[in-house]
C-alpha cells in the first residue's frame, strides 16, 4: 500500500519525557509501539525514523548517547523481523526547505535518493507539526498523534495542516489504516 512508512521518533514509537534523551537507559517504547509496526509492517516493506535532535548542537545529547540509543532501537525492530531500513537525524536547527531539520525535507530526500523512494506513495507519521507539514510538502499522507507533544500542537496542527487523519497513538493509527 505505502512504498514507505516515515515515523518520527520521541512521542510516536517512544515515550519522551525529558524533552532530550541521552541514555538509553532513559528510552522506552511505548506498550503499543510493537503491535502497532507490526500491523503496519503489513502495508510496506520499509520502516524510517525521521528525527530532529538539536540537543546534539547544544550540548544535552552526546553523540556516543544517540548512537547507542539507534543502536537499540534498531536491534529491538531487527528482533521483530521489523523492516526498518535506516534512521536518519538532524543534529541543529538549521530551518528551510530542503534542510534535514524537520519541518525541512532533507531526511526524506536522502531517504528517497538513497533508497528509490516514492514520496508521494508514503506515509508519515508523528506528534508534532513539523511532522505533518514535512510530510505535506513531501506530497504524502500523513497522520497526525496526539501521544507526545500532539496535544499541544493540536490547535495549531489544525489551523495550518490537513492530515490525512489525526489519532491517538500509533495503535489507533495503524488499525485506522487496516
Amino acid at each position: 500500500m505505502f512504498d514507505a512508512i516515515f515515523l518520527d521518533r520521541d512521542g510516536t514509537i517512544s515515550h519522551d519525557p525529558y524533552g532530550y534523551i541521552n541514555d538509553v537507559k532513559d528510552y522506552h517504547f511505548f506498550d503499543f509501539t510493537f503491535d502497532a509496526l507490526e500491523k503496519l509492517s503489513t502495508l510496506t516493506n520499509r520502516f524510517f525514523i525521521v528525527t530532529n535532535q538539536s540537543g546534539l548542537a547544544t550540548g544535552k545529547i552526546k553523540i556516543e548517547n544517540l548512537e547507542n540509543i539507534h543502536s537499540f532501537i534498531i536491534s529491538e525492530f531487527a528482533k521483530r523481523k521489523l523492516p526498518l531500513k535506516k534512521i536518519y537525524y538532524a543534529d541543529n536547527y538549521d530551518e528551510g526547505f530542503h534542510s534535514l531539520r524537520k519541518p525541512g525535507i532533507g531526511m526524506f530526500e536522502k531517504a528517497k535518493d538513497e533508497f528509490g523512494i516514492n514520496l508521494e506513495n508514503s506515509l508519515m507519521i508523528g506528534d508534532s507539526i513539523v511532522d505533518i507539514e514535512a510530510g505535506e510538502r513531501c506530497k504524502m499522507k500523513t497522520i497526525f498523534l496526539l501521544t507526545g507533544m500532539g496535544n499541544d500542537y493540536l490547535d495549531e496542527v489544525n489551523k495550518k495542516c490537513k492530515p490525512s487523519f489525526i489519532c491517538d497513538n500509533l495503535m489507533q493509527a495503524s488499525e485506522k489504516l487496516l
